[in-house]
């Protein structure tokens, strides 16, 4: 649901990341993930390592219902390594899927409203 947020707030297309084995081809990347065991989902650790981040203005997004844990973290260091540029982080508290009653009602309009402000800043920054 975030991730349809900022995509629609930014005219930008929406690539869900299935297998990781996706290639970047942008200037301006939003990167989201749900956080699994405290870090990025499989596939977006796996994007995150196989791509070059050269010159690439990244956004970095996710959704925890529990704790962000390092998830953040984790992508930004990779991907400032690899070259590329991180100009915004965003967490947004969304629904466990096992465990209903933990975050339950999340991403809620306070969540939405925050994630197109995020969505707004980044392009803002992005553009100079």
């Amino acid at each position: 649901m975030i991730a349809q947020v900022i995509a629609s707030t930014t005219d930008a297309s929406l690539v869900e990341i299935l297998s990781g084995n996706e290639r970047l081809d942008a200037e301006l990347a939003f990167l989201g993930t749900p956080v699994h065991a405290f870090r990025p989902a499989e596939p977006v650790r796996h994007f995150v390592r196989n791509n070059d981040w050269s010159d690439v203005k990244v956004a970095l997004f996710c959704t925890y219902s529990l704790h962000p844990g390092k998830t953040i973290r984790w992508m930004r260091e990779k991907i400032e390594r690899a070259g590329g540029e991180v100009i915004g982080e965003l967490t947004v508290k969304g629904e466990h899927p096992f465990l209903p009653l933990i975050a339950r009602g999340h991403p809620d309009e306070r969540d939405v409203q925050k994630a197109r402000k995020f969505a707004k800043e980044v392009l803002r920054k992005a553009r100079g």
